[in-house]
């Protein structure tokens, strides 16, 4: 018999690392054994030390893959951060669609929701090595958006308040589709508004969350009405029609 391929040790890999993936988002780590992962990888029980050395270390290589950006979302980190301020926060918002869009139906998210409740130690580390470079570019985006420090607190609450709600429409769609069926046919129908809608959204967001939270009401950093190019557009229109126009008196 041959020796086993780079490919062979590839798939072999992928495919133990799918395997306990789902059944650590099941069951937890303490829940499931080295022999369930082999079985439903169908592999060898000692493939599991040959490429991982322990459970605790494909749990830790589970919980990496669970962080992945999804193939459709990850070119879009780079596009938001080349674009203009503007079409930057529209591309962060369809980079918060397409990832939560392709995580709604896998083992993924589901392990991450897991850890969310009862963190590991092991989380905490792939937090800092996956998670925190995503964070760091969208309150980068959202900063040159508004004009705010990216490390500002009201910078931060934008992005988180762009990513929850943005992602709350696909993760939790079966919700939802229960609650609210006819907002998720109209977003599911017009997918390039509700981009824009969430866009402004989010200036409305870090705006709010500057002067009702923390209190602070420097006008010369408030969010250009044109930042989207939704907003200015709307109160200009409110305002002409606001504000007929005067005709010339006779004389």
């Amino acid at each position: 018999m041959g020796k086993a391929t780079k490919r062979d040790s590839h798939t072999t890999r992928a495919a133990i690392i799918d395997a306990a993936g789902m059944l650590f988002a099941d069951r937890g780590f303490s829940g499931v054994t080295a022999r369930e992962v082999a079985a439903r990888a169908q592999v060898a029980l000692s493939a599991i030390p040959y490429h991982f050395g322990s459970m605790k270390a494909l749990y830790r290589e589970a919980l990496l893959v669970a962080c992945q950006i999804s193939p459709d979302a990850a070119p879009l980190a780079a596009q938001a951060l080349m674009a203009e301020p503007a079409q930057a926060l529209r591309t962060a918002v369809r980079w918060a669609i397409a990832d939560a869009s392709a995580a709604a139906s896998t083992w993924q998210i589901r392990l991450l929701y897991r850890e969310e409740l009862d963190p590991s130690p092991e989380f905490t580390e792939v937090v800092s090595l996956k998670v925190v470079p995503e964070w760091n570019w969208l309150c980068e985006v959202i900063s040159r958006a508004t004009g705010r420090p990216s490390t500002s607190p009201e910078v931060k609450f934008g992005v988180i308040a762009m990513y929850s709600l943005t992602s709350s429409f696909y993760l939790q769609r079966a919700m939802l589709d229960q609650l609210a069926p006819d907002v998720a046919a109209v977003i599911a129908a017009k997918r390039e508004q509700h981009v824009e809608c969430m866009a402004d959204l989010t200036l409305r967001a870090v705006e709010t969350f500057q002067h009702q939270v923390l209190g602070r009401h420097d006008d010369s950093r408030r969010p250009r009405s044109n930042a989207t190019g939704v907003a200015a557009t709307t109160r200009s229109a409110k305002a002409e029609r606001a504000s007929p126009r005067r005709k010339g008196r006779r004389t």
